[in-house]
């Protein structure tokens, strides 16, 4: 009930308000797609969407944990509303499924790359800023692929994590400054992605930013440096969320800065006792950082409720123009600026 009316349809005064809080009607289906780019780059693509399902979940392999979707199972018909998710340095394309299932079970497909040699698989240090220059590419060539696999609009909400939120940035609108960037650096310094600014050519240019991204959801982001003083200007309906303790890509030097020079149509969403896997499925595999269970940090389902819930109503309110989604955009968890 909650897609049909509130996903699919593509303008407010025909789509009826449903609470975006609320669980989604549709089971999950999840599957691998090959897709070779219009750059001639081969790409790993999860694809999450709504579907007809039975039994019990499939693990996502070679991981141990399952969540709500089933390896390829039947599309349900309609034409969906597309979503695209970008994973964090050394991530992997169902990083975040917490986040990715729970749109498809709203009526949403939802496609995420793997970036190549910068997931959990094949990290290479040495490549990181032709990752930098290549991930905005490869969220295009996910949606191309996603065009031709799925009944979907040809718009998308843009999504990521860490790095991730760096790619949200670039796609919605983004414009690199190379020289500003290495002057902050050169005084600043220390800053995550300040490491690999000198290996990027000074007239390095990103991708034009993709006129099919209407709205963005940037979590946890690093690097707002790289677009100098004036290149987040024109990143448009985009969302900043942050865990306060976060101590990868702190607050105070990265997500707030992002926030105060993107367009004025944004929000910055701060979970106070949250650190920086928080948007993440990280400690699903263990205690693998101490926010996984050290005191002090927020339950991580519990944040997770709330992240998924806000990040898809933020969607909803871009999508459809409706202020009635403004009231979901408060939160009893989070602090809202």
């Amino acid at each position: 009930m909650f897609a049909l009316i509130a996903c699919t349809e593509p303008a407010a005064e025909t789509a009826a308000f449903v609470d975006p809080r609320a669980d989604g009607p549709y089971g999950v289906g999840v599957t691998t797609i090959a897709y070779t780019d219009s750059r001639g780059k081969p790409l790993t693509i999860e694809a999450w969407y709504p579907a007809t399902v039975e039994g019990d979940p499939d693990p996502y392999e070679p991981f141990v944990f399952t969540g709500l979707a089933h390896r390829d199972a039947e599309v349900l018909d309609g034409t969906w509303p597309l979503a695209a998710f970008s994973h964090g340095y050394s991530g992997f394309r169902m990083q975040s499924f917490f986040l990715t299932e729970w749109l498809a079970s709203h009526g949403c497909v939802v496609v995420a790359p793997d970036h190549t040699y910068n997931t959990f698989f094949d990290i290479d240090d040495d490549k990181t800023s032709q990752v930098m220059l290549e991930r905005p590419g490869d969220i295009a060539g996910s949606v191309d692929a996603a065009l031709e696999h799925f009944d979907v609009e040809d718009r998308y909400v843009m999504m990521g994590h860490s790095f991730g939120g760096w790619t949200t940035l670039a796609v919605t609108g983004g414009v690199l400054n190379m020289e500003e960037a290495s002057a902050f650096c050169a005084v600043d310094g220390g800053f995550d992605l300040c490491d690999v600014i000198g290996e990027v050519p000074a007239d390095a240019a990103l991708p034009e930013p993709d006129p099919r991204a209407y709205a963005g959801v940037s979590m946890a982001p690093c690097g707002w440096y790289t677009f100098g003083e004036a290149g987040l200007s024109s990143v448009v309906d985009t969302a900043v969320m942050v865990g306060a303790l976060d101590d990868t890509c702190e607050p105070d030097t990265e997500a707030r800065p992002t926030w105060e020079r993107v367009s004025d149509d944004k929000a910055l969403a701060t979970i106070p006792d949250a650190g920086h896997f928080v948007f993440s499925n990280l400690c699903d595999l263990g205690d693998l950082q101490p926010e996984c269970s050290a005191e002090g940090y927020i339950d991580t389902p519990t944040a997770q409720v709330e992240i998924k819930q806000w990040a898809t109503a933020w969607a909803l309110r871009q999508y459809t123009g409706d202020s009635a989604y403004d009231a979901s955009l408060s939160s009893k968890l989070m602090t809202i600026e």
